[in-house]
């Protein structure tokens, strides 16, 4: 790396200028690739940036305006990938030059505004947004839009209260921004500070900018030959390129300078002057519209290719959200569908368990009570055999056995009998023979057969309005069912009565079997229904009568219960549906 190219270099970026005296655009230009890998390879990405921002300035500022865009563009992309904060500021202020340089004031002040914003973000960047700052605010006050102006005015000002910077800018541009709102003895004090400032560090550059900012005063206050004269001394260096963008306009201001005074002579050879160089000057004004209208154009298309990029990616953020959108409703339903076959099958584990819980205790209840129930008539079968066979007995003692043998067969026969019901109904194996068959003989008939087979001093009576109720049902289970009911009554009836009475309630047949018996304790009422439940333990009995009773009438579809509220013994109720059919019998299984 060339020692005195580098130390040029990095004094146009210690003066945060883009240019000077001793190095030209042209030369900026030729040494960028060299400068730029020599900052890259010693990792200086801020010096980097800022190489590549000269460049793109002296690049525009040549006409080479699409050059610069690209430029300009590549350096903001590089900057982004890096997650360089100082990089990408200075790609938006390397654009606002581009701009600038095109003619585009509006998008050049756009894009320094993205600049400083950045740059207010990076920690003591001091010194980076005082180089936006001298394209910010001129541009704002060309643009008459001071009170933005008057904010980077001020926030110009807090970096130079807490820094060691020159101040000679602050000034220069307090003293511009008063020129556009006529505030002259501002101007004036504002003028004598920038000089004061610029003789601490002098420097071609800020000598320009200060002798132009005089000249406009001079111009504002009528001091008209001192404007002439300062006006002369910027447009004899017009070499300098930041006075050739502006030696029309100063050409044309001194003519009018001179029109004023009356010295025409002095004005008609300043137009003469003006159009000897109108060639060269409508040249480069000519080229300046092309480079505009190339920059729209570049501009132009580089919105476009952004626009159908991110159509792009907003097709493929749209498609690629549905898809996912859709994947994930496919598997919350899933998730759903197994959460109820996972709830499903819990459900039905508990209920298998309980069942089987459930089939284990009433196994022991029946094995306990079975074997309790069956050694009672076993055990009277047993000793009353060995009775009968001894030979010294008379025939009376032998009748009574006779007869305690056969109540005792009939009791385990029963017994037997109750436990097969009992199992048939449960597993819906027991055969039902439907039709259609007479209710009121029907009760009639059972009243009968069980006066005969009493054992107790009460009456058994049957009460009914009804002359004749066909229902359509299995006549010797509802048989069965009405004689369980009587017998039970029986056996807590010693006296008084029984009676079996028939109604119709709606489109039921309400069967109901009342006593004037000992009644069930209160306590017990809720448990009369299961298995082997017994309100003596020593009266003859399974205790599953009442449960082959409540398996029959479900079976037919009706309900039976125990009236609490009768208080004179007991009484029990069921329903029995009324249905009639023309088909005589069926067989249910």
């Amino acid at each position: 790396m060339n020692n005195e190219r580098l130390r040029l270099i990095e004094t146009l970026i210690e003066d945060n200028f883009n240019y000077s005296q001793d190095v030209s655009f042209s030369n900026i230009i030729q040494w960028e690739n060299e400068v730029v890998t020599y900052y890259q390879n010693k990792k200086d990405y801020e010096r980097m940036f800022l190489m590549k921002g000269m460049a793109i300035y002296a690049n525009s500022f040549n006409g080479r305006i699409t050059e610069a865009l690209k430029k300009s563009n590549a350096m903001l992309a590089q900057a982004q990938q890096m997650g360089n904060k100082a990089g990408i500021a200075l790609s938006y202020l390397a654009l606002g030059d581009t701009y600038t340089n095109a003619g585009m004031i509006p998008e050049a002040a756009e894009e320094y505004w993205k600049a400083i914003n950045i740059i207010y973000q990076i920690p003591d960047s001091e010194k980076l947004q005082e180089r936006v700052f001298i394209q910010l605010v001129p541009t704002l006050i060309r643009l008459h839009r001071m009170e933005e102006a008057q904010v980077y005015l001020e926030r110009m000002n807090i970096i130079y209260e807490h820094t060691n910077l020159n101040p000679f800018l602050l000034y220069a541009f307090q003293a511009y921004y008063n020129i556009y709102l006529g505030d002259f003895d501002k101007v004036h004090q504002y003028i004598i500070d920038a000089e004061v400032a610029n003789k601490v560090k002098p420097s071609f550059i800020r000598t320009s900018i200060l002798k132009y900012i005089q000249a406009e005063y001079a111009k504002e206050t009528g001091n008209y030959e001192l404007a002439i004269q300062l006006y002369n001394d910027l447009t004899k260096t017009n070499k300098n390129s930041y006075i050739y963008t502006d030696y029309l306009r100063i050409k044309k201001t001194i003519a009018k300078i001179y029109t004023k005074l009356g010295r025409d002579k002095e004005a008609c050879e300043i137009y003469q002057t003006i159009n000897a160089n109108r060639d060269s000057i409508n040249a480069h004004a000519y080229t300046a519209q092309i480079n505009l209208l190339r920059t729209i154009y570049q501009v132009d298309r580089l919105d476009m290719t952004n626009q159908k990029q991110w159509n792009r990616i907003l097709t493929y953020l749209i498609v690629g959200s549905s898809l996912i959108l859709i994947i994930f409703a496919l598997f919350v339903i899933l998730i759903r569908k197994e959460n109820k076959r996972l709830a499903s099958s819990k459900l039905k584990l508990i209920e298998a368990k309980s069942s089987a819980e459930n089939s284990i205790r009433t196994k022991s209840l029946f094995l306990s009570n079975m074997s309790h129930e069956i050694r009672t008539p076993l055990n009277a079968l047993s000793g009353f055999s060995a009775i009968l066979t001894d030979g010294n007995i008379d025939k009376e003692i032998r009748q009574q056995c006779n007869d305690i043998i056969q109540q005792n067969s009939d009791l385990l026969l029963k017994l037997i009998d109750d436990v097969v019901d009992l199992s048939s109904l449960e597993r819906g194996k027991m055969q039902f023979s439907l039709g259609n068959h007479e209710a009121v003989s029907l009760c009639r008939n059972v009243i009968d057969t069980v006066e005969k087979i009493k054992q107790t001093a009460a009456i058994v009576t049957f009460q009914t309005s009804l002359e004749h109720l066909e229902l359509y049902t299995d006549e010797a289970r509802l048989q069965q069912l009405l004689i369980n009911l009587l017998i039970n009554a029986t056996k807590f009836t010693s006296e008084g009565s029984i009676t079996l009475s028939l109604e119709v309630k709606e489109d039921m047949a309400l069967f109901a079997v009342t006593d004037t018996g000992c009644g069930i304790a209160p306590e017990k009422q809720s448990k009369i229904f299961n298995r082997f439940e017994k309100l003596d333990e020593n009266a003859q009995g399974s205790g599953l009568g009442l449960s082959i009773c409540q398996l029959i009438v479900e079976h037919f579809g009706g309900k039976i219960w125990i009236d609490t509220e009768y208080k004179d013994g007991c009484r029990f109720l069921f329903t029995h549906p009324i249905h009639s059919n023309p088909q005589k019998k069926e067989v249910v299984k």
